[in-house]
């Protein structure tokens, strides 16, 4: 499945809807084809001027969606198509409800070792006819090779992968070819959240699209991304005057 895309940075995003992802869930599977999808969001499309190899990854994701206000009020100052956030701990809740509905089986690969156990027994417990095939932590002194080989040997349908960026990205851009899973989300801090470690932004902060405003300012190490924002703005708004067709 393609869809028109919008270049932002020199990074194509899709122009998609959660609707589109849950319809195309069901064909990838059919269709025993591989489905990446893939949050892109400002510090994602920064991060991708210097690391070549999440570049290549966001490029060639089948489901790179806007995960930022940010992109949505750059593709609107500039004319684009991009209409709406699609949040990617919303999405990964919609796959587990497809995984739970087809009874697949689920591997999550990232976070904190209590945060992962945790994140995969509320999992099991809210979603009591998928299978979770696996966790591993992101601290795990595995090597790729072991692990690739526990999540097939697993049988694994979905693979989450919440090892924050560039690390997930780099890691599926290394290890895709040899996994045999259908689907693969990179998910950031969504176990944190699934874990019930960290609380995700309260209704206002998320209908007036300021979640990642407030999770910056609810943990030290996101305080950063403030200050990124308008730097994203700035080279985004100048590369479409170089760049862009709208």
């Amino acid at each position: 499945m393609s869809y028109k895309q919008e270049d932002i940075l020199g990074v194509p995003v899709d122009i998609l809807t959660m609707s589109d992802i849950k319809h195309d869930l069901l064909t990838y599977f059919e269709e025993n084809k591989k489905m990446t999808l893939t949050s892109v969001n400002p510090q994602i499309l920064l991060m991708a001027e210097q690391n070549e190899k999440v570049k290549e990854f966001v490029k060639n994701s089948t489901h790179k969606f806007p995960d930022g206000i940010g992109l949505v009020k750059v593709s609107k100052w500039t004319k684009g198509q991009i209409k709406t956030r699609v949040a990617g701990i919303e999405v990964m809740h919609e796959v587990l409800h497809f995984a739970n509905e087809h009874k697949k089986r689920i591997f999550l690969l990232g976070a904190k070792p209590e945060v992962a156990q945790r994140a995969s027994e509320n999992i099991a417990r809210d979603f009591p006819d998928l299978t979770v095939a696996g966790w591993i932590d992101g601290y795990t002194k595995m090597s790729d090779h072991d692990i690739v080989s526990k999540m097939n040997q697993a049988q694994t349908d979905m693979v989450f992968v919440a090892m924050g960026s560039p690390k997930q990205e780099e890691w599926l851009q290394k290890n895709l070819s040899v996994l045999n899973a259908v689907v693969y989300q990179t998910v950031g801090g969504s176990l944190d959240v699934i874990s019930g470690t960290v609380k995700r932004a309260p209704e206002f902060f998320i209908k007036t699209n300021l979640e990642w405003l407030y999770r910056s300012c609810a943990n030290p190490k996101r305080f950063y991304r403030i200050f990124q924002l308008p730097v994203f703005v700035l080279k985004a708004l100048s590369w479409n005057r170089k760049n862009g067709e709208h």
